[in-house]
């Protein structure tokens, strides 16, 4: 590096910087020729800072900064104007407490700090985690959505109203096909009991599910017949309903199954509800009515040989008893649908009148 030169009072120097060996001139003023070599000065290990006092060389020797040098070996620099003097000395105990103290201050709030931080990076780090989790899971859904829709389904709907059903589910552009396959002959009672809104109801509960894991995606599929091989309901999503078709959804007033429940239990026997039933008997049929979830009951009393008992518990307790039997066992079958129905003799004439709500309340009304 080239040598900067600078002029500059003699006595200025004596008073500022130290040399090898301590010397003092005459104060008196005098120029000299001092050169800079970008000198950095080192204190134990460390490199101290010199600011606008950088260290030069006059005379072969280097000067340094007295004060910043004695100060950077923890000692106290006084000047003594009158003595022209520059005074070092230890420092004294107390000083060095309030500075160990200092330090000691410095370090706890630091180390406090940093507990903070590390506490902070722990959170993070958590979060990330989490993150990174729900980021697989997403990707692993979207990758195999349609066995993960078919997963989520076995689980919550494969058994259904007490019938049993299969799924499969195909993804085509985004949007999915599902395709529900039951063995109608194994569970016709059940299917027969059910109602198109009931089916919809249940439908629009599965799309609910794939239009929250998947909002843009489209929904369209059959109910399917295994055992006669064709499509019983066809369904598809719009502006966010289920429009469903339903193709050979026959009730087919197939309701022989009740009929024999309640021709079983409530059709003979009748002495257990009193004695003076005697051994009466009755006919029970079973119809659909005007809508879908109705049925209509008739109850055919058997008064031609019969007639006297029937006298003895028509419009009784007993009778009632009787009446609401067969009304709620009708409605446990039939999963809420409504009911009507009357009781006639065997010459037709109508004794009573019931019904009961698809709530479940029940009306008598004998004639």
């Amino acid at each position: 590096m080239k040598k900067k030169v600078l002029v500059f009072s003699a006595v200025v120097l004596v008073a500022v910087f130290l040399i090898s060996t301590f010397a003092f001139g005459a104060s008196a003023a005098k120029d000299i020729k001092a050169y800079y070599k970008n000198i950095k000065i080192k204190v134990n290990g460390k490199i101290i800072n010199v600011g606008d006092t950088e260290p030069f060389i006059y005379n072969e020797r280097t000067y340094v900064p007295i004060r910043l040098v004695s100060e950077a070996l923890d000692k106290v620099v006084e000047w003594d104007n009158n003595q022209n003097m520059v005074i070092i000395n230890d420092k004294s105990p107390s000083e060095l407490s309030q500075q160990l103290a200092a330090k000691d201050a410095q370090i706890q709030n630091l180390t406090y700090q940093n507990s903070l931080l590390q506490g902070k990076v722990i959170e993070l780090q958590k979060t990330i985690d989490e993150l990174e989790s729900e980021k697989k899971k997403v990707e692993d859904k979207k990758e195999d959505a349609d066995e993960y829709i078919e997963d989520y389904l076995y689980d919550e709907y494969s058994e259904w109203r007490d019938i049993e059903f299969d799924f499969n589910v195909k993804e085509s552009k985004g949007d999915f096909i599902l395709t529900i396959k039951f063995d109608r002959s194994d569970f016709k009672s059940e299917w027969n009991k059910l109602t198109e809104s009931k089916i919809v109801d249940w439908l629009e509960d599965i799309y609910d599910f794939i239009e929250d894991e998947f909002p843009d995606a489209g929904f369209e599929g059959t109910i399917y017949d295994t055992d006669e091989k064709e499509d019983l309901v066809e369904f598809e999503e719009s502006k966010g309903k289920i429009k469903a078709r339903f193709y050979d959804y026959d009730y087919d007033n197939d309701y022989d199954e009740l009929e024999d429940d309640l021709n079983y239990y409530f059709g003979s026997g009748l002495s257990t509800y009193h004695k003076d039933f005697g051994k009466l008997k009755a006919d029970i049929e079973v119809d659909e009515y005007d809508y879908d979830d109705e049925v209509y009951i008739t109850i055919i009393v058997d008064t031609s040989r019969y007639g006297d008992e029937w006298e003895d518990v028509r419009d009784t307790v007993a009778a009632d008893d009787w009446l609401y039997d067969i009304i709620e066992y009708a409605y446990d079958e039939l999963d809420d649908f409504a009911i009507y129905g009357h009781v006639e003799n065997s010459k037709g004439k109508t004794e009573a009148t019931f019904e009961c709500s698809s709530s479940g309340r029940i009306k008598i009304n004998w004639k």
